[in-house]
């Protein structure tokens, strides 16, 4: 462009040039000309000064990630410096509490949320409320009267929305592991990863259970998607097996509003049993496909989610849209602790990761899930 600015004005002044030499004033056709020059070299002179705009910010970017990048590889070595009892330059920038326990970093923590989403897809799914004061009341719509056509001179119907309001307090989950110093000590052990692996691997199975079958408030647990008297069931009644009918039964009686988000959750029993099931000519009804990007399970179209945390022969599967019914409120994210200086640690030679966190989490639109309910033929 600069190039291309440079000829203009070079045009512009042999033109001005050859007037000047013949002592006259610009012609019609060459002050046309020249208008013309000059317009296209404002106009370059703006995407010239816009683009060296957009290349100075995205330095500014690239620099910025690769601050925080090394930023974050100096915490996760000093952390790792720390659990070793090494001394270093990182360990020594690394925070530490009075009583000398470990600051554990933001990013470390982060990773672990990230990780725990990877792990529970039932989490990650469901709709996360930011933290309020107090409690958080989610509007929950009980029932809605039908429009209708009205005939002349008649009032239309009075579309009065009846609507309740679910609350969120805050529960306390999350997980703990003992760190041998035998397994600290070993050099070719990645200690941080494997400490942040295996915390989130816990605390998201428990978050995911607590999620598809807690018992609410009384068990100090989340209000659970199968205990949740408003999700409508879908009886079946059957001499043996589930079949490919009873599966289809359920997946129509989802709302159509929901089906696009919308998954199947089983047992893994159940599940055992559906990905046998077959067409006529021997094909499979379960079929790989590939579900926001990511490989996965599929039965008419929708992904489908194998959760050990759903034992009921009676009701294994559920169907419909986590993310439109679930809700769940991070009252305080999660938080890691570093023990070391309590005697039972002391006494068998180990060190103990806390990880846990304050949260809640309810059904706000049973609309969005069905269950199977499976019964007996007598």
């Amino acid at each position: 462009m600069k190039e291309q600015r440079n000829m203009l004005l070079d045009q512009a002044d042999l033109l001005v040039k050859n007037v000047e030499n013949e002592n006259r004033s610009l012609e019609a056709e060459e002050r046309t000309e020249f208008n013309r020059i000059t317009d296209e070299v404002r106009s370059l002179d703006t995407e010239i000064k816009n683009e060296e705009s957009r290349q100075l910010d995205g330095k500014k970017l690239d620099n910025t990630e690769e601050t925080n990048t090394m930023e974050n590889e100096k915490e996760i070595r000093g952390l790792d410096q720390f659990l070793r009892k090494q001394d270093g330059e990182e360990k020594r920038d690394l925070q530490v509490t009075a009583d000398g326990a470990a600051v554990i970093p933001e990013n470390v923590a982060n990773t672990i949320v990230e990780k725990m989403e990877e792990t529970s897809p039932v989490f990650a799914k469901a709709r996360k409320f930011p933290s309020v004061n107090g409690t958080l009341k989610i509007a929950k719509e009980n029932a809605q009267s039908a429009a209708g056509f009205v005939g002349e001179g008649a009032n239309v119907v009075d579309l009065s929305i009846n609507l309740g309001d679910v609350t969120l307090t805050q529960k306390r989950v999350g997980a703990a592991i003992s760190l041998s110093n035998q397994l600290i000590n070993d050099s070719a052990i990645n200690i941080v990863d494997y400490a942040t692996n295996l915390l989130a691997r816990r605390t998201a199975k428990a978050v995911e259970k607590s999620i598809l079958v807690g018992a609410g408030t009384a068990a100090d647990e989340f209000a659970g998607v199968f205990t949740d008297a408003e999700i409508e069931a879908v009886n079946v009644e059957v001499a043996g097996t589930v079949n490919l009918d009873d599966l289809n039964t359920l997946y129509n009686g989802l709302h159509p509003e929901y089906l696009d988000n919308a998954s199947f959750i089983m047992s893994r029993p159940f599940y055992n049993t559906v990905s046998k099931l077959k067409d006529t000519t021997g094909h499979y009804f379960v079929q790989n496909g590939v579900v926001n990007g990511r490989l996965t399970k599929t039965l008419f179209g929708a992904e489908v989610i194998v959760s050990d945390a759903i034992v009921s022969a009676t009701e294994p599967v559920i169907f419909g849209s986590i993310e439109d019914a679930y809700g769940v409120m991070v009252k305080r994210g999660f938080a890691m602790q570093h023990v070391v200086a309590d005697t039972t640690q002391a006494l068998r030679g180990s060190q103990l990761l806390v990880l846990d966190g304050y949260m809640d989490g309810a059904i706000y639109n049973p609309q969005a899930i069905v269950k199977l309910a499976v019964g007996t033929l007598v």
